[in-house]
Parts: C-alpha cells; structure tokens; sequence
C-alpha cells in the first residue's frame, strides 16, 4: 500500500486546497511540500467535527470501537510511510 500527499486537507470527506504551501526540512530522506491550515480552514474542519457528533457522538459503543479500531489498523498498515513522510 502506498501512500500519496495530496497537497490538501481532508475536510468532511473532501479535499480542499489551501492558498499556500510550505516545505518540511527532514533529517533524512526527501522534503514534501504540504498546504498550510489557516484559521478559515480549521474552522470549517472544526464545523464538520460538530456536525459529525450529531451522529457519531450518539452511535452504539460497538459502532464507535469498530470505527476506531479502522482507523488503528489503517495507521498500523501505514505505519513506514507515516513515518518516512514526517
């Protein structure tokens, strides 16, 4: 499995691009450019997570452990090209 930076922010299900980029500065291995979160940008994620609540915050625990558990996995999949992108 492979991994690619978009050069967006994932918000509510979708990629949004920002106005302006910058450029990690890694110890070892090659610099990725990746877009800059504004204060706009984080406050449209930060509506999308409450609106999100409505209907996860009030899903069965089984449902919520099942997504994170997801989520966990998928981390673990990824977890060399987590770590080679920072």
């Amino acid at each position: 499995m492979s991994y690619t930076l978009t050069g967006k922010h994932l918000i509510a299900g979708d990629w949004v691009a920002g106005d302006a980029t910058f450029q990690s500065e890694p110890a070892h291995g090659p610099a990725n450019t990746f877009p800059v979160g504004t204060p706009a940008l984080v406050d449209q994620a930060a509506k999308a997570a409450e609106e999100a609540f409505g209907s996860f915050g009030y899903s069965s625990r089984e449902d919520r452990a099942k997504l994170i558990n997801t989520i966990a996995d998928e981390i673990d999949a990824r977890g060399d090209e987590i770590t080679e992108i920072g």
